[in-house]
């Protein structure tokens, strides 16, 4: 199993480098971090280990948050869960690899996770900034999220096409936001677009809506020679750890 001890893991966001209050989950404008795909076994004994790992002195002192996400759609994958840990900066990730490194309570963590869990894909991301989040969802339990894994050739033409195809749209009652994959990810990934709601219901609602608009038919038409689509996945928010007050 690939190490764990890094740790702890979508998609989200404070203002600069401060994590919005705790009551709305809000997250940073322009975050960095990790993402991992798993294959829980014991979705139970993970849960636990999250919870210790960030009760600890260890956990407290890390400057991420983590959101525990089940996979509801996945196509033929094996994996079950995703877990992302949010950062505000990649100096704020340095941080906490260093805590982790030399953390007995990190490593307590994957011994107690070594059993119940096998990372299937590890993916670092970083916010491109595209998008739109006027409706301010963030995350949390029960809050629902599509995952459009891309293959992006001409990364400039596609970014301009998508901000865009998103100032055109009505996002109805869903946030999209587009991050860049500079390591790691599904195939020959290289972008994804997340688009998240308060319910599965919504996401989908939204994305049935996205087909018939014309922005966005055009915004197809502009970069099928340089996209390639590699999977989506659909998730929804179990639990979500971290210093979320800042």
């Amino acid at each position: 199993m690939k190490s764990l001890i890094t740790v702890l893991m979508s998609l989200t966001l404070a203002l600069s480098t401060t994590f919005a209050a705790a009551d709305n989950h809000a997250t940073p404008t322009k975050p960095v971090g990790m993402v991992y795909g798993l294959d829980v076994s014991d979705p139970q004994a993970f849960a636990a280990a999250l919870t210790k790992y960030w009760g600890s002195p260890t956990g407290e002192k890390n400057p991420g948050i983590a959101i525990l996400r089940q996979v509801v759609a996945g196509g033929e994958s094996p994996i079950s869960h995703v877990i992302s840990v949010v950062y505000p900066s990649y100096e704020a990730m340095d941080v906490a690899f260093a805590i982790n490194a030399q953390s007995e309570d990190a490593a307590t963590f994957q011994s107690e996770v070594s059993g119940a869990v096998e990372v299937v894909t590890s993916s670092m991301f970083e916010s491109t900034g595209l998008g739109s989040m006027k409706n301010q969802i963030g995350f949390g339990p029960g809050t629902a999220s599509l995952y459009v894994f891309a293959s992006v050739s001409n990364p400039a033409k596609y970014a301009s096409a998508f901000q865009e195809m998103m100032d055109s749209t009505d996002i109805g009652e869903t946030d999209t936001m587009l991050f860049a994959i500079p390591a790691g990810g599904v195939g020959d990934t290289t972008h994804v677009v997340s688009v998240t709601g308060k319910s599965v219901g919504t996401v989908m609602a939204q994305m049935n809506a996205n087909r018939a608009d014309k922005a966005f038919q055009k915004f197809i038409k502009e970069v099928g020679d340089i996209r390639t689509i590699e999977q989506n996945i659909v998730t929804v928010d179990m639990a979500v750890f971290g210093n979320m007050g800042g």
